[in-house]
């Protein structure tokens, strides 16, 4: 972007803010350039979306309708180095074999024994410390550990392509990336590039799984880091091009959405075999039932 972007941010009880997070991440009359989501106390949270123009914050705002007991306000935030900024206080950060870390540690970190990842955060994408994407790590390497080898894996909404990019190194092979942002798909591949495997991961924007690049494909293992509404929107389309045995790996999800989620991917074929609670969140691991 030539300018900074504006922020519309909204303060308020927790599930409210969730709500919202959905609908300004995944409905497309409010889509933003990214979504946030922060604790501003236990009870208290507010989501930030980022929009080019005041005007597009503004629409969406007018679109939520949003209730009396939420704030909201529209700001364009400071000329600012964000990717430095972002980096302030992240230290290296452990998840299971997975070791994530800034290129503001790149000469100082210790790789003895780990997979090293290193991710910068951006305006738009997050640096993989966030609760489900390291949860997601530690269920993929509980998996690695108790013998799995997956062939075909599909990260969906692969976001900064933390997820590509930890399974490309951890078994050397070939994985598809998708995502419904060109943004997100541009930053996996830099991402993986940076990292060494940009051979080794296809990523590509996609709008869902009717896309022609998804027929007649299967998976060994599946993640999808969204958010609780999306990944129950398209449980049937993740099994579907889940192979039999399959694994999935699901985050995004608050950890008194745990149970929701879990029963209606068990609805749909997928036993709940792990979970990996972590801050607010909780991401689940699943297998396909072999009928």
């Amino acid at each position: 972007m030539n300018k900074q972007p504006f922020a519309l941010t909204v303060t308020g009880e927790k599930s409210a803010i969730f709500n919202l997070a959905d609908a300004l991440g995944f409905e497309a009359p409010f889509m933003a350039l990214s979504v946030s989501v922060f604790e501003q106390s236990e009870d208290i949270f507010y989501v930030q979306a980022l929009y080019e123009s005041e005007a597009e914050a503004k629409a969406a705002l007018n679109g939520l309708g949003i209730d009396a007991e939420l704030t909201a306000n529209i700001a364009q935030l400071p000329d600012e180095d964000w990717v430095s900024k972002s980096q302030e206080g992240l230290a290296p950060l452990n998840a299971g074999r997975f070791l994530i870390y800034g290129s503001h540690d790149a000469d100082n970190v210790d790789l003895s024994g780990k997979t090293g990842l290193q991710i910068d955060a951006g305006l738009a994408f997050g640096s993989g410390h966030h609760g489900t994407t390291a949860g997601c790590l530690m269920l993929f390497d509980r998996l690695l550990q108790q013998g799995a080898s997956p062939k075909h894996i599909l990260d969906l909404g692969c976001g900064a392509g933390i997820l590509s990019i930890g399974a490309a190194k951890a078994l050397d092979i070939n994985i598809l990336a998708t995502d419904i942002d060109q943004d997100a798909v541009d930053v996996t591949r830099q991402n993986a590039v940076l990292n060494k495997v940009g051979r080794k991961i296809t990523a590509e924007r996609v709008d869902g799984f009717d896309d022609p690049l998804f027929a007649g494909k299967t998976f060994d293992l599946i993640f999808a880091n969204i958010l609780a509404a999306p990944l129950m929107a398209l449980a049937e389309d993740i099994i579907r091009h889940m192979a039999p045995g399959g694994h999935v790996i699901l985050s995004g999800i608050l950890t008194e959405q745990k149970n929701t989620v879990a029963d209606h991917f068990d609805h749909h074929g997928i036993d709940i075999i792990g979970d990996e609670p972590l801050e607010e969140w909780v991401s689940l691991l699943g297998r396909k039932l072999r009928r």
